[in-house]
């Protein structure tokens, strides 16, 4: 891996989850400075201990508590990450829930609070981003960590799916709009990842027909694209276990 990290500075939402801590750490081995970001501060002192408790690391580590769907809060954010680092050069939007009831089942506001966190979060970071990446004229680049409900999705995963459909959209959206200013736009799609977004039972049931990967496969994903200098750009990456189905599943 290059050493075009070393240095810059990052926000990484939902920074105290299973992908969230993987990304920031392989963040800051590469010698990028990061802000970890959650609602529970608990979690986010946890995943801070954890962090830091890396001889590897080479970058210095923050968090900020705070909700993504919140203007103030992520305002209040990025002003921390430029107080602290002078800069903003990455932005990884992870944060991400799902519901669990059936499609009949389900309720309006259960359908609109997934919706806002997995689909107006991302815009309001990525906007108030831009706002400080543009400025600034160095580029940048803004990762999101869609999924592969996006190309082929799974039964009763209405909310969920159309989010991560709207992601897509909102991604490539940011792209054409960002990329007169140097800063790329690119969205990961990672099949079965082991979460805390899954039950048990899920689980075992994915584990025995399609296989796993591990929050560092997303994390080396999100290094290899921001990795990159800001004249190249990946505008998507789908990974999933190799014997994940893909095209046809349910």
């Amino acid at each position: 891996m290059s050493d075009f990290l070393n240095g810059k500075a990052a926000v990484v939402t939902g920074g105290s989850g299973t992908i969230g801590k993987a990304i920031a750490k392989g963040l800051l081995i590469s010698g990028c400075n990061v802000f970890i970001t959650g609602r529970n501060q608990q979690r986010l002192e946890e995943a801070i201990a954890e962090l830091t408790s890396d001889d590897a690391n080479h970058g210095e580590v923050k968090y900020f508590q705070g909700d993504v769907c919140n203007d103030k809060d992520v305002s209040n954010l990025f002003d921390a990450v430029i107080e602290a680092f002078g800069r903003i050069d990455l932005l990884v939007n992870n944060a991400g829930t799902g519901a669990k009831d059936k499609t009949v089942d389900l309720d309006t506001a259960e359908f609109d609070r997934v919706m806002r966190v997995n689909v107006t979060g991302p815009f309001i970071c990525a906007r108030e981003a831009m706002k400080r990446m543009i400025p600034a004229k160095k580029g940048g680049r803004i990762i999101n960590i869609g999924s592969i409900s996006a190309i082929s999705p799974r039964p009763n995963s209405a909310p969920y799916t159309a989010s991560k459909f709207a992601l897509l959209g909102l991604s490539h959206s940011l792209s054409l709009d960002c990329r007169e200013h140097g800063i790329g736009v690119g969205v990961i799609h990672p099949g079965n990842v082991i979460s805390g977004i899954l039950d048990a039972e899920e689980i075992k049931r994915r584990s025995e027909s399609e296989g796993f990967m591990n929050a560092e496969d997303v994390a080396n994903c999100v290094l290899a694209m921001s990795s990159l200098p800001y004249h190249s750009n990946v505008l998507e990456m789908t990974v999933t276990p190799t014997k994940q189905p893909l095209i046809g599943r349910g």
